[in-house]
């Protein structure tokens, strides 16, 4: 008898729906009318990332931390054979330092891959793009937030990747610290 434990269970389901979703022609009808997405919390707000966006998720990774001038940096983890910067979501948008573990790892890009570090993933969704709404861009506080996500039950706003990945690199400009090539 197998007994796998909750997160090893939602870790499965969770990679076996992201390699679906990777490994499934994106000419159909179908792909063009909906939308991929992982649901997330940061603080208590509902967020979502497109998974067109990400490169993979992991969990239970160490994270070894050094110092940097970029707080939001939280440290490097071994991911897929690589070591990777990550850094904290909930700091990059304006949350500040998270008090619980960070469980999971959202990994982005593969030329200069990043992760940024999340503590409540809720799950993949897939939705109509109807349900998606472009947001303008008052709040300074949003600037990393492209548009919502509406469902029956809540409203996320959707993280952009690229835009992170801007503040990302114009903080290490800022600070001194060399590009990678």
């Amino acid at each position: 008898m197998s007994s796998q434990s909750p997160t090893s269970t939602k870790v499965a389901e969770l990679r076996s729906a992201f390699d679906r979703e990777r490994a499934a022609p994106s000419s159909s009808r179908t792909e063009l009318q909906t939308e991929s997405l992982l649901a997330i919390r940061v603080f208590r707000d509902a967020y979502a990332i497109r998974v067109s966006e990400i490169s993979g998720l992991s969990t239970d990774r160490k994270i070894v931390a050094f110092p940097s001038p970029i707080p939001e940096l939280l440290g490097v983890a071994s991911v897929r054979g690589t070591l990777v910067p990550v850094y904290s979501l909930a700091g990059l948008l304006g949350y500040g330092a998270e008090t619980g573990q960070v469980r999971w790892l959202v990994l982005c890009g593969t030329e200069e891959p990043f992760a940024l570090a999340i503590s409540d993933f809720e799950g993949y969704m897939r939705m109509p793009r109807t349900q998606l709404h472009q947001i303008e861009q008052k709040d300074v506080a949003r600037t990393h937030v492209t548009d919502v996500a509406r469902t029956t039950d809540v409203v996320r706003a959707v993280v952009s990747i690229p835009l992170i990945r801007e503040t990302i690199q114009e903080r290490c400009r800022k600070s001194g610290i060399p590009k990678e090539r």
